[in-house]
């Protein structure tokens, strides 16, 4: 009997090391991780094709917010994430009862899945900017096949944790060479931005002013889609300034709207 006992309790310990060292639960719920290679087939086979739930793409890049009844509006996007910095962005955001979009990196999406539920939950969009974030450094700009990989891949994630489609897509730094045709095939449109703080090179409180006063430009503008981080790197400066950023366009008659509400 005590052999026997010995021999139940090291299976469960082995058992338990297992789940610990496979990032928890498959389905990516709190503490754990999705595994993109373990998506179901049909999962898989479903969200490979266009997404259903999504408009025709637009036919250039989308640099503007959507209109809303005449008055002047603007989005707010962030990229790179989700990271350590994002609920502190989703606190101010539910603060300043503000929606933004934000364009999440597959394979960070992966990592934090309750991040991107959360995301969704307080009714802000999701846009695909890739799995890896790795931008071509050729002319010849992106590899249709590789580019649909990054897109899809980061679909599935999105599908898998949250049960929606993405019809939305921002390519790392912005390199339209060779995005067009493997988005289109994918279903989502592309989106820039008109206004960029440059707050990816900056870091720390103190970079806060900085970043708000480089926001302020798209005052001059009527539907300004301003790009900021929530990844990255330290984004204490993007969190700093976010308020402020929310409080200048409001005094000015702005009205926050999310990039997937076009007419």
């Amino acid at each position: 009997m005590l052999l026997l006992a010995a021999l139940v309790g090291v299976l469960v310990l082995v058992a338990a090391h297992a789940v610990s060292h496979s990032g928890g639960s498959r389905s990516g719920r709190p503490g754990g991780r999705v595994n993109v290679s373990r998506v179901p087939a049909t999962v898989a086979k479903r969200t490979a094709a266009k997404p259903t739930s999504c408009r025709p793409p637009a036919r250039r890049a989308i640099r503007t917010a959507p209109s809303s009844g005449g008055a002047r509006t603007v989005a707010l996007t962030f990229d790179d994430g989700p990271g350590p910095w994002t609920p502190e962005v989703l606190a101010v955001l539910k603060r300043k009862k503000v929606q933004a979009t934000f364009f999440v990196i597959g394979r960070q999406a992966a990592r934090r899945p309750e991040t991107v539920r959360r995301i969704v939950s307080a009714g802000h969009a999701v846009g695909d900017h890739t799995w890896s974030h790795a931008a071509p450094r050729t002319p010849a700009g992106w590899s249709t096949r590789g580019l649909a990989q990054e897109i899809d891949r980061t679909q599935r994630v999105l599908q898998v944790t949250t049960g929606i489609d993405s019809c939305l897509f921002r390519p790392p730094e912005g390199v339209l060479k060779g995005a067009t045709r493997p988005s289109r095939a994918a279903g989502v449109s592309i989106v820039l931005w008109s206004v960029d703080p440059h707050d990816w090179a900056l870091s720390g409180p103190r970079s806060a002013s900085k970043i708000r006063d480089r926001a302020r430009s798209g005052l001059e503008q009527r539907h300004p889609v301003i790009l900021l981080h929530d990844g990255g790197g330290d984004r204490a400066g993007t969190v700093s300034a976010l308020p402020a950023i929310i409080d200048d366009y409001r005094r000015h008659g702005y009205r926050f709207v999310t990039l997937d509400r076009r007419p």
